[in-house]
């Protein structure tokens, strides 16, 4: 017992000097580092883990399980970082709402525009070359600012227009921001048919179905192999590349078919043109369909 107290009075000194290293500003640059490669690593081994137990089970929910735990780590990560800097937090969150009250005196457009600037560079699916959709305006995202992002225009027909659209960060509170390139070169493209109600149905959505088949020839089963790996490491399911028809009723009067399959993102234009041209021509030719009305 002598001994033990003995070696720690000499050792002491040191431990006082490791807090108070630690209670410096590089200690706990150096501590907030440690914590965020912890989290990191634990995250890692946790969706290998799952990804192991998704092939020997793979019909369990392992993606609610997934986010649990992951939420769960990064969630104790900020508190602890939070607790090391409150300190400096305190006298920064004082002078940001300071800063805040003043700025919203002066602009409340200006807020948004940052705070939508702020929200688009957190977010980690979206990059310089994303195809995205905002209200009215698709195109691929080739520069983002404080006030503003700017889209290389991509028209009705699926192919770039040559213009170069400029919107005010503050459009992500008016509209849903849809990512169309989340999933990396493959997506799943939609193609709508309108008829009456004396459609031939099933002779309609066979022959859609053939069209399909024989566009997407060169990159359906690529597109297959693309969103099942996805599935695996995201644990998440997805929509299949395999063409697939559906039908619901707009009116009354109207039918609308749906064909659903995965395309490159740069093929979505050719794809649809050729199926659409293709499918009108060869539908109509039979006369059994002539009072078939469509639009497109």
């Amino acid at each position: 017992m002598n001994e033990l107290l003995h070696l720690y009075r000499e050792s002491l000194p040191v431990i006082e000097a490791v807090f108070d290293f630690l209670e410096s500003r590089l200690g706990r640059v150096i501590l907030t580092v440690l914590i965020l490669f912890m989290a990191t690593f634990i995250n890692r081994f946790m969706h290998w883990r799952l990804a192991v137990k998704k092939t020997a089970d793979p019909s369990g929910d392992l993606r609610a399980t997934w986010v649990r735990r992951r939420n769960l780590v990064w969630v104790t990560a900020v508190l602890l970082i939070l607790a090391l800097w409150s300190n400096q937090i305190t006298g920064f969150l004082i002078s940001l709402a300071a800063i805040g009250g003043a700025l919203l005196v002066v602009s409340k457009e200006f807020i948004l525009c940052v705070w939508g600037a702020l929200i688009i560079s957190l977010n980690k699916s979206l990059k310089i070359g994303s195809t995205i959709e905002i209200g009215q305006y698709t195109g691929q995202l080739v520069n983002t600012g404080f006030v503003s992002f700017e889209l290389a225009e991509i028209g009705p027909s699926k192919k770039q227009t040559g213009r170069l659209l400029q919107l005010p960060n503050s459009l992500i509170f008016q509209w849903p921001l849809k990512n169309l390139s989340a999933y990396g070169a493959y997506g799943i493209h939609l193609i709508d048919f309108h008829f009456d109600r004396r459609v031939n149905i099933q002779r309609a959505e066979n022959l859609v179905l053939k069209l399909a088949n024989e566009a997407g020839k060169h990159w359906i089963l690529e597109a297959e192999r693309h969103f099942t790996h996805l599935e695996n490491s995201h644990f998440v399911d997805l929509p299949k590349a395999q063409p697939e028809v559906f039908w619901n009723s707009v009116d009354e009067k109207c039918l609308r078919m749906t064909l659903r399959l995965g395309c490159p993102l740069n093929k979505r234009g050719q794809l649809e043109k050729a199926v659409v041209k293709r499918f009108w021509v060869e539908y109509l030719e039979h006369p059994v369909d002539t009072n078939t009305q469509a639009q497109d």
